[in-house]
């Protein structure tokens, strides 16, 4: 069930041209807050600005070189369709994302940056994907699924063994969830190597489909959308994700949209980093001491994306009047 080592292993390598390794930095500020070592991954200097880089690179690269000349298709969010957008680009192939048609202009320059083409339909993730799949169908184009994937869960647990590399003592890693892929990844490269570690999720209260999912028991279908989290905007998890999940995590929580601004704000104002809803959830769960963390901790929080702008959070920092 788990992503085998020996293919995050094989991941590893074949991304680092693509997607270096990033740096695991000791935080003072959170080390202080909450009386134990806390250390940041920062996924946020990932090219693209996040961790999706990973799992986008081993995905292309573990396609044969017909595939790859065809070019790649997906339906994105945002952070997984940059990644394979920057990725399609290194390796000089086409690149076609499916975006929802809400998808903000700063991000969709962005893509235009990478020069992948953009089809821009419907107003979620759910509405745009179904046309992404049935156009790699027709023309006969590799579609690299966000998180759904093993080659990109694969890629994205490479962050698993960088994290126990740089601190093998490691006794707990927390992670945000959108699909599951990340939290998946991390955990079946931190459960093979370091059994005794923990890892925990976090969501935003309206994108948290695998919260509802780990307290039922089972996949859980979310009507809509409603978090301004939209990079953890998955209506249901996978099942092989939520499988993961459900056996190997310690626990999955959600804390709300204002509670993820307000840390935003205060990483900015500590770490000077600006990250983004679908990372701030992590630390307003930290802020909120909703994981159990004792003195002889070792934690590793994964910050796994910055693509917010300073526009963005000020609308947040007006609309939850902080």
């Amino acid at each position: 069930m788990l992503i085998p080592l020996d293919d995050i292993r094989a991941a590893s390598r074949r991304i680092k041209a693509l997607s270096p390794p990033t740096p695991l930095v000791h935080s003072e500020y959170f080390s202080r807050m909450l009386g134990a070592s806390i250390y940041l991954k920062l996924e946020l200097l990932n090219p693209t600005r996040s961790f999706k880089t990973r799992g986008a690179a081993n995905a292309v690269l573990s396609l044969d070189a017909a595939q790859r000349a065809r070019g790649v298709i997906t339906a994105s969010g945002g952070n997984h369709g940059l990644g394979l957008a920057y990725v399609a680009q290194c390796l000089g192939i086409p690149a076609r994302i499916y975006l929802p048609e809400n998808t903000p202009d700063s991000k969709v320059a962005a893509f235009n940056a990478y020069q992948a083409e953009i089809v821009m339909f419907g107003e979620t993730w759910a509405e745009c994907n179904p046309m992404a799949l049935d156009t790699a169908e027709r023309e006969n184009l590799a579609y690299i699924h966000p998180f759904d994937d093993d080659a990109v869960m694969a890629g994205q647990a490479t962050i698993g063994l960088e994290i126990l590399r740089d601190r093998p003592e490691t006794s707990l890693v927390i992670a945000s969830i959108g699909g599951g892929g990340l939290i998946a990844g991390i955990t079946s490269a931190i459960a093979q190597q370091s059994p005794g570690a923990r890892v925990y999720g976090v969501e935003t209260l309206g994108a948290d489909s695998m919260t509802q999912s780990y307290r039922r028991g089972q996949p859980v279908t979310l009507p809509a959308i409603t978090s301004i989290a939209n990079t953890l905007g998955a209506h249901r998890p996978g099942q092989r994700q939520f499988d993961i999940v459900h056996e190997r995590v310690a626990d999955v929580l959600s804390v709300s949209d204002a509670d993820a601004v307000s840390a935003m704000l205060e990483c900015l104002d500590q770490e000077k980093l600006l990250v983004e809803p679908a990372m701030s959830c992590v630390f307003a769960a930290l802020k909120l001491r909703a994981i159990p963390i004792i003195p002889e901790d070792n934690v590793v929080v994964v910050v796994c994306g910055g693509n917010a702008t300073l526009a963005d959070l000020q609308a947040w920092r007006q609309r939850f009047h902080l």
